[in-house]
């Protein structure tokens, strides 16, 4: 039971986290832990292992709390972790080892040569388009969802139910992840997970 008398804001809360206040935990998880798990599973369709990687993130914050450097706001921080989270789940699946590396080194590449800018701005317009033809509220969601605006925020800005904004950014992804398998049908899982990186 949490017993606040007020509850405390992300940076407050963050701090009595590294003090090892377990009500402090327990209002961070009440809080985060279905937008986290709705990002995670835009990313992945996996319930399961959307449920996994929220709760590991979880428990790696609360196991090193006292060691915590966050350089951003505490929002910022977890939607980022879960980003890396999901890039460490395709990482440990063999089959998938192949493409992540791959396309890890794609994006490294992208950075220092000039010629290599070429696919990402084939794979940037393919995006591009796709999200232009999309209906007005989902093409809106999935741009401030690219922006990192959680499902929460998403929902106040375009003043629709937060269930909506989840249905908007599995939908979004769907859509973009079938024109990729067209465009690329021998590179679709490289393509799909730069894409992840670079636009989600």
């Amino acid at each position: 039971m949490l017993k606040f008398d007020n509850t405390p804001a992300d940076h407050e809360l963050l701090e009595l986290l590294k003090q090892g206040n377990n009500n402090a935990f327990d209002e961070l998880y009440r809080r985060y832990w279905k937008p986290l798990f709705t990002a995670a599973l835009s990313r992945i369709s996996d319930e399961d292992v959307a449920k996994d990687i929220v709760q590991n993130l979880l428990i790696d914050l609360w196991q090193k709390r006292a060691d915590l450097l966050i350089n951003t706001t505490l929002s910022q921080y977890l939607f980022g972790a879960v980003k890396l989270k999901v890039l460490q789940h395709f990482r440990s699946e063999e089959v998938k080892q192949s493409a992540i590396e791959k396309a890890l080194s794609r994006i490294s590449e992208l950075s220092y040569t000039g010629d290599n800018l070429t696919g990402y701005f084939n794979l940037e317009k393919i995006v591009s388009d796709e999200v232009d033809i999309m209906p007005l509220n989902m093409k809106r969601t999935f741009l401030l969802r690219s922006d990192s605006y959680s499902v929460k925020e998403i929902a106040q800005n375009l003043n629709l139910a937060e269930q909506t904004v989840s249905n908007n950014i599995t939908e979004a992804l769907k859509r973009l992840k079938r024109r990729l398998k067209i465009e690329y049908p021998d590179r679709y899982m490289n393509c799909f997970i730069v894409f992840l990186v670079l636009f989600t």
